[in-house]
């Protein structure tokens, strides 16, 4: 497949990375020749410095034979005026990212796509749900529902004392247990756990279950104390934080702090929220978080444009109390240090464009990919042909590579766990666990 990306930052690098990984023939288009230089160093990719809006330079990169374009430069106005230019010239599929979620209603999205526009992905709108997420259920770190909720997907940290430590897979989760234990994040590595792998103290697990079963799992996993917040504190408003402010539950009361006065003027027009408080302060020190009692709030959300800033906050907020923190970390090598502090749940735009984008190189029969935050895997939504390869053996006879596993499934809108035994039907809707890079490798048990 031949992909042209416009933009090479972090939303675009990381693209690249995925693509070249499935060994397509990748393009990146920037007007800066340092940056290009740089992906040149670690990426085995064609380059091209030069304007994403320039016909000259979209027909010398042959536009007219390209599988997938997208634009993610820093501009939404170019990333929308380059895929109207590169549909015109040809590319069979444009993607854009917007900074507008206004753009994103049925008939916006209509009109777009009229000009050439087939799909936009607002990455603050997706921080914001997942904040949003979080919040409600603040003993997990991840969080996410398919099929209109019938399988439910939760990352979560075990903790020293819990029953599941240094038990094997198979012991755990036995064909009568409502959970499946489908991805293991352990120092920096991501394991697609089988029968004979261990739990060990401080892994995220990433576990699949029902929407029934969701406490039972809280209490296996040893998180029965924590209850849905009602206070939360953001620190930092930023566009993430705003999408999340403004679709809170109506019982959920909010503290906003903001040091840039500008923005807050603008924030006094665009929160309409009417359970948050405004505050044009400096959040960091801890004499303000006690004034405003921090010690009240269950969770403590921060969204500042610096990484380090938003880690050093939370961790601020947890020796104060505060059970559950949310840290939006844009810059890649902060992550690790994230987590290497423990910082709760660790939030990064580019992940989350990534992975919406991904699903634009992949077949028709794949619903969805969730790249999850900082484990190396994702999640993809499969719906099952007649005839494909997995309607004739049962799982443990398919032969599945220990990259990938089996979530769960979803028949006659009713969600089901995953065992050897299982034999998918025609029209089954499958969630599969994947080690980042190798979700194409999969789609021949789907065709």
């Amino acid at each position: 497949m031949k992909i042209i990306i416009a933009g090479a930052g972090s939303v675009g690098i990381h693209l690249a990375r995925l693509f070249t990984k499935e060994k397509h023939d990748v393009t990146l288009i920037d007007n800066s020749q340092k940056r290009l230089a740089v992906v040149g160093n670690f990426l085995d990719i064609i380059t091209k410095q030069g304007e994403a809006t320039s016909i000259e330079v979209l027909e010398e990169m042959d536009i007219r034979h390209a599988d997938l374009f997208v634009g993610v430069t820093p501009s939404e106005s170019t990333n929308m005026m380059c895929c109207i230019l590169a549909h015109k010239m040809g590319a069979k599929k444009t993607v854009a990212r917007i900074d507008n979620g206004d753009y994103l209603t049925p008939e916006n999205r209509e009109f777009f796509k009229s000009l050439g526009v087939d799909s936009m992905v607002y990455p603050e709108g997706l921080v914001g749900k997942e904040i949003n997420h979080l919040i409600e259920r603040p003993w997990v770190r991840h969080w996410w529902e398919m099929e209109n909720g019938q399988l439910i997907v939760l990352g979560v940290k075990i903790r020293k004392g819990v029953a599941l430590i240094d038990k094997p897979i198979q012991e755990i989760c036995g064909p009568n247990e409502p959970f499946h234990i489908t991805a293991i994040k352990r120092a920096g590595e991501t394991i697609i756990p089988h029968g004979k792998d261990i739990i060990r103290t401080n892994d995220l697990a990433f576990i699949t279950t029902t929407p029934q079963h969701v406490e039972y799992v809280q209490n296996v996993v040893g998180k029965s104390g924590y209850s849905k917040a009602k206070h939360v504190m953001y620190m930092g408003a930023s566009d993430s934080a705003l999408c999340s402010i403004n679709s809170l539950p109506a019982d959920v009361h909010a503290k906003l702090f903001e040091i840039d006065s500008e923005r807050v003027e603008e924030l006094e027009k665009l929160i309409r929220n009417k359970n948050v408080m405004l505050f044009n302060e400096d959040a960091r020190g801890f004499d303000k978080l006690e004034e405003e009692n921090i010690r009240g709030h269950q969770v403590f959300v921060a969204t500042t444009d610096n990484s380090e800033t938003n880690i050093l906050a939370c961790l601020a907020a947890q020796r104060m109390g505060v059970q559950k923190t949310i840290a939006q970390v844009e810059n890649s090598d902060y992550v690790a240090l994230a987590e290497s502090f423990d910082v709760g749940s660790i939030i990064n735009k580019r992940t989350f464009a990534a992975g919406l984008i991904y699903r634009m190189m992949l077949r028709s029969d794949v619903e969805t990919v969730k790249a999850l935050n900082i484990a190396a895997a994702e999640v993809a939504v499969y719906h099952v042909k007649e005839g494909s390869k997995v309607t004739q053996k049962p799982v443990w006879q398919l032969d599945l590579p220990d990259y990938a596993n089996f979530a769960g499934l979803v028949r006659g809108g009713r969600g089901f766990l995953v065992n050897g035994k299982t034999t998918f039907l025609p029209g089954d809707t499958v969630v599969v666990f994947c080690i980042e890079g190798y979700l194409k490798k999969l789609e021949h048990y789907f065709k």
